[in-house]
């Protein structure tokens, strides 16, 4: 099925059995796989009762839906509105706010953000990697120390930027995906792994003059642009991309969802990357490979807000 709006989504997926059986076919394809004990030969599907819709395995004899085992997590919420919530999160170049969702597929707004953080989690991209040329920087996630009150400024007299925000590196391939890691403080001890795990060792990686990337590359070849210099492309040497990329995620902060605490920003930062990676496809391609990446994912609420 395809589906370029929202409105032929609706049409296309009208009954709550329609919305249930894409589901299906999007997690198991053809075949019903037991997510407790991983049998595909004898699975039964109740067709009345209280069980009506989900499956019984005839090897460990437990009843499951499509939903056991994913972000959803047996959730009562109707079929068609995790549906609409995986459209209007992924289709959305700045993403929703959860007020919004809310409105939109009339749920509360505690609700709306519940699921915001389950679709969110599934985009984890703490095991991506990424090669060839990378353009690498860090940003600083948080409100202007100018508007503070003088009583919340950490250093009175000389304003102290990185301890009063939140630090997040940037990887960026040419032509390729997008990584954003949250982290503590900048210096070289929390910089190296996050190079040595998301960074092939053969890769090229275009910084600017900071004095912070220098020893952390483990061998990779290094290509400066000075900014105090006021120099910002040298010949085919650029950070322009991920400088572009973290543009665009303090509009979605500003713009959209005003405030992100530091306990959530890493699912955000997650959900804006997995967005700007996959672009380039259609909505259905894109729910797709989301939905491909759910199985045993399920957080629950508590684990999300302690």
């Amino acid at each position: 099925m395809c589906f370029k709006s929202l409105f032929e989504l609706l049409q296309t997926y009208n009954t709550e059995e329609k919305c249930e059986n894409y589901f299906i076919k999007q997690r198991w394809g053809d075949k019903v796989i037991c997510p407790h004990c991983h049998n595909d030969t004898k699975i039964y599907r109740f067709s009345k009762g209280v069980y009506k819709g989900k499956f019984k395995c005839g090897a460990c004899h437990k009843v499951f839906s499509v939903k056991t085992n994913t972000y959803m997590g047996e959730s009562p919420i109707k079929y068609q509105k995790w549906l609409m919530a995986l459209y209007l999160i992924t289709s959305h170049k700045k993403g929703i706010s959860s007020i919004q969702l809310a409105k939109d597929i009339g749920v509360t707004q505690k609700t709306a953000w519940f699921m915001l953080q389950r679709i969110a989690n599934i985009t984890n991209s703490s095991d991506n990697k990424i090669g060839g040329v990378v353009e690498v920087d860090e940003a600083y996630i948080g409100g202007k120390v100018s508007n503070k009150h003088r009583i919340t400024l950490v250093n009175k007299e000389r304003y102290e930027y990185q301890q009063d925000k939140t630090m997040l590196l940037g990887m960026i391939e040419r032509e390729g995906n997008l990584i954003l890691r949250k982290f503590d403080k900048i210096n070289k001890e929390n910089i190296k792994p996050l190079i040595d795990k998301h960074i092939e060792e053969d890769a090229i990686v275009n910084t600017d003059q900071a004095p912070v990337y220098k020893g952390v590359l483990r061998g990779r070849t290094r290509n400066i642009v000075n900014h105090k210099e006021q120099q910002y492309v040298l010949g085919d040497f650029t950070t322009n991309r991920i400088e572009c990329a973290f543009s665009h995620f303090k509009r979605m902060i500003n713009g959209i969802h005003m405030f992100l605490s530091k306990k959530h920003l890493q699912r955000y930062a997650d959900l804006f990357s997995f967005r700007m990676n996959t672009k380039k496809f259609d909505e259905v391609e894109r729910i797709a490979i989301l939905l491909s990446s759910s199985e045993n994912t399920r957080i629950t609420y508590k684990e999300i807000t302690r």
